[in-house]
């Protein structure tokens, strides 16, 4: 009896710890482990075998990325013929859900890895290319997108459906150059191949991209009839993003043709589809919207109402469109900074055992030895100023980069500053004919209006930051040596320091040119300089 207890606890036991294994999580390091084991002991290709790993058999997301890492960097695994494959496959998971920069580091080796890269036929390069074009425009690099993505569409294997999203792609690479010819025909292509493959989704989104620039090119009937393709369909597969864009353009085109009612039963199930609805973007569609409206009706107190909404998400998508491109930027110069370290990295170690073979040989024949040491120091040496030229340069690249972005945050502050200007006539305009209004409400709008300023602190904050990278101590200069001098007339030493004149000044800071001579007076006066160009000279000297 007692034997028979022990032998069922034992049995017990034995199932419990066979569970627990069963439903164990696996390291990085042993999912390494097992792959190569099941492709020594099946003969199975790693590419195939990589199809049955998850992330889900890892004990978290962290081991699933080292995992990958590691896999990556197996000597079995890289002396494998299927390795550019493999890492493909990798860098495919990533791409499918979004994770572009993750993507780009499995499809650079890849790149390296894969003989032949760009006339070879294997099947798999036809998704490779698609997809390194689609990332390289995400990070804007548009040259390298549209020439993967055409080796792509040249591909024997590349598929019916792959081809709507290039010729999309393509379209929106063509439309960033300032190409809108090129863009209308690829975008199109991609409309027939959508039509022909019978792909609902597509035809809609693309019918609305069409009806788009039917509306620039005032083809109206045209437009309308894509446009309202698009909303069909978008409403029918529950596309919001699509709907919305939609209904926008078909409000604007009801506006222009002065169908004022069909316009307001629009608005209204524009408003309905709004409601929650917390997307910057969108949101943003619809102040601009609304502005149109409203401007249409004559009704230019509650279309100023929505400008300043519109103005206030528009920044928001500027500044997170800007940071993102900033941090795409940074992530590729990191990245091409590190294999530029393991690039000299892996030359110091061939060159590390070419001195100790150099060191071997010296004992055999002294003289040839001191030849081969004298030429490997003249090679570093080379090499060295070579790397020093590089660094250089790249310094040069990002001054200049910094230079460029800082002229498009002042190019948007003009623009920004110019609508509202415009904006103000209008109201002015309005005003004059407004006789049952009172001084004081006139009074009122137009001090209102006036106030509203786009020079944001955010802006300055971005300016200076942009500004310091070109001009280091500039501002440290005023605070130390004029503690006195006031922030906005520091502001008009940096703009002056930028060749900018009264008006491009008066339009950057949002005050009037006769404000920014009297700033500049009150400057001289506390710098003790007579002269606007000995001010000017004191500043581009700092």
């Amino acid at each position: 009896m007692k034997q028979t207890c022990y032998s069922l606890f034992l049995l017990f036991c034995s199932c419990v710890l066979t569970s627990i294994s069963f439903g164990a999580k696996l390291s990085a390091d042993q999912g390494v482990a097992k792959i190569i084991s099941e492709h020594d002991s099946k003969k199975t290709s790693y590419v195939q075998l990589f199809d049955h790993y998850h992330s889900e058999d890892f004990s978290g997301n962290s081991e699933w990325n080292r995992f990958l890492k590691k896999l990556s960097k197996e000597d079995k695994i890289t002396s494998d013929s299927d390795y550019p494959e493999l890492c493909f496959k990798i860098a495919h998971g990533f791409y499918e859900v979004q994770k572009y920069r993750e993507a780009y580091y499995f499809l650079y080796i890849t790149l390296k890895e894969e003989e032949n890269i760009n006339t070879s036929q294997k099947p798999y390069l036809a998704t490779f290319h698609e997809v390194l074009g689609q990332v390289y425009y995400f990070f804007r690099r548009f040259d390298l997108s549209e020439k993967h993505l055409k080796i792509a569409l040249h591909h024997p294997q590349v598929s019916e459906i792959s081809k709507i999203k290039i010729y999309n792609t393509l379209s929106l690479i063509y439309r960033d150059k300032l190409d809108n010819e090129t863009s209308e025909r690829y975008l199109q292509k991609a409309y027939n191949q959508a039509v022909k493959l019978k792909d609902e989704a597509w035809t809609g989104i693309l019918s609305g991209n069409l009806g788009y620039i039917a509306l620039s090119k005032k083809e109206n009937a045209k437009a309308r009839e894509l446009m309202e393709l698009d909303y069909k369909i978008s409403t029918k597969n529950k596309q919001t993003n699509s709907q919305i864009n939609a209904l926008a353009l078909l409000i604007e085109l009801d506006l222009k043709e002065n169908k004022l009612a069909q316009s307001a039963v629009k608005m209204k199930v524009f408003d309905s589809l709004m409601v929650n609805e917390k997307n910057p973007q969108l949101l943003g569609t619809l102040y601009r919207t609304k502005i149109t409206y409203y401007e249409k009706l004559g009704e230019y107190k509650l279309a100023l109402l929505n400008f300043r909404k519109y103005i206030s998400y528009k920044e928001i998508n500027d500044e997170k469109r800007q940071f993102l491109n900033i941090q795409n930027a940074e992530f590729q110069i990191e990245f091409e900074r590190k294999q530029g370290e393991n690039i000299i990295y892996k030359e110091k170690e061939k060159k590390d055992d070419l001195i100790i073979l150099g060191l071997f040989v010296i004992c055999l024949i002294v003289g040839l030895t001191s030849f081969i040491i004298i030429k490997q120091i003249q090679r570093k040496r080379f090499q060295d100023k070579e790397l020093l030229t590089l660094r250089a340069q790249k310094m040069e690249d990002e001054l200049h980069a910094t230079e460029r972005e800082m002229r498009a945050l002042l190019s948007t502050m003009f623009d920004k500053n110019k609508v509202i200007f415009e904006l103000q006539e209008q109201v002015e305009s309005f005003e004059k004919n407004k006789h049952s209004k009172t001084d004081s409400e006139k009074e009122t709008m137009l001090n209102d209006l006036q106030s509203f300023s786009l020079l944001t602190e955010n802006d300055w904050i971005e300016f200076k930051r942009l500004f310091e990278k070109l001009n280091p101590g500039f501002f440290d200069f005023f605070h130390e040596k004029f503690p006195e001098i006031t922030s906005a007339e520091i502001r008009l030493a940096a703009l002056i320091k930028l060749n900018l004149s009264n008006l491009e000044m008066a339009r950057t800071l949002a005050i009037s040119p006769d404000s920014v001579r009297k700033t500049n007076l009150r400057l001289r006066k506390k710098l003790n300089i007579e002269s606007l160009d000995d001010l000017t000279r004191f500043i581009k000297g700092i």
